[in-house]
Order: structure tokens, then sequence, then C-alpha cells
């Protein structure tokens, strides 16, 4: 590589994100709830399953070049969890009852090791200008977003009404490590992992 591409290189951003992930059975599971409440619910985009995930922290556009104290940072912040149990739970939105702007589904289990790793990943990316979001963090799993449409048999009881009450699949997992995600934009699945920073 000569030294202007590399300076090219060094120069790029990606957009990134840390979250936790979701294995594949779970994954699956999810995209069989998904499909029975697309069949109810016009949304505009729905979620690839490869892509279902637990955001902790949005970085969002970051030098390549900086990418390395990045991973420096999550590493060692990972290092001092144990491995802990979750599970998918009830469906909710974000927005209006009547034209939610996101579809999601919640977890619980060990939540509080989940709301410590959170707060852990906000603080070790802090020491290198990040910021953390203004809004309290809910965890939560995106399914779709934009809602298009009208409810079935023009119901009153808004999304939340036909939605599902139970998963039909593996609805837990333990979680034993946290994911450097990088966002490609028109690609499906539409996210990378860039690192993978296990627990201790």
């Amino acid at each position: 590589m000569n030294n202007q591409s590399y300076q090219d290189h060094a120069s790029r951003r990606e957009r990134l994100f840390v979250a936790i992930r979701l294995p594949v059975a779970v994954q699956q599971s999810l995209q069989m709830d998904a499909r029975l409440v697309q069949n109810k619910l016009d949304f505009r985009k729905w979620t690839d399953h490869r892509d279902f995930h637990i955001t902790l922290q949005f970085l969002g556009d970051t030098f390549v070049s900086d990418i390395g104290h990045l991973r420096k940072a999550l590493r060692s912040a990972a290092a001092g969890f144990q491995a802990f149990e979750l599970q998918l739970s009830g469906w909710g939105t974000f927005g209006l009852e009547e034209a939610p702007k996101v579809l999601w589904k919640g977890v619980s289990g060990e939540v509080n090791p989940l709301l410590t790793l959170q707060k852990e990943i906000v603080k070790a990316t802090s020491t290198l200008g990040y910021e953390a979001e203004l809004r309290p963090f809910a965890p939560h799993i995106t399914i779709a977003r934009k809602f298009l449409g009208q409810l079935p048999g023009n119901e009153n009881k808004g999304v939340s009404g036909v939605l599902p009450e139970h998963s039909t699949g593996a609805n837990s997992w333990m979680v034993e490590d946290v994911v450097l995600y990088v966002t490609r934009l028109g690609q499906s699945p539409m996210y990378e992992v860039v690192d993978t920073f296990s627990f201790s």
C-alpha cells in the first residue's frame, strides 16, 4: 500500500455501533414471529433476521485509523463481565400507537448485568470522545420501521392489538460477548462484524 492510499484508507470513516448479537436459533425463531406479524401489519422496512441485535451504543462515523483504540477500550470493558442469560419478551413500539416509528421485541432475564454492561461500554468509549445518547437505555430488538398503514379490519386497538402473545421457537440464550458492527447501507444483511469481545 503506497503512502497516499494508506492515508485515504486511514481517513475513511465507518459507521459503527456496539451490540449484543443474537444466536442463529433465536434469530430464526424471531424471524418466524416477525412473519406472523408481517401478514397483519404494513411497515416500510423489515429487519433482515441476520441483523437482529440489541444495540448497546451507537458510535456513528468513525475514522478507520481510530478503530484500533476503540477495540482496545471495548476489549477492556468486556473482560470484566461473566456470561448472563437473556430471553425474548413482549412486543412494543416507539412513536404513536396508531402510527409507530419502530416495532420491537423486548428482552427479559438477567437484565441487570445487561444494564451494567451498557454503562461500562459507554464509559469506556467516552474516553475516546464518543457521547452517550440522551434518552435512557431501553434494551430491545428492532423488527420493523415506519408503519405505513391500515390495521386489518380497521381495528381501533392500535398496533399492539394484533401482535402475538408468545414466541414460537428458541427464545433464550447466554450472552458471552459484545460485538462491534459496521453498517453497510444497501446490503443484506446490513451489519457486518468488525470484532468480537469476549467476557472474562
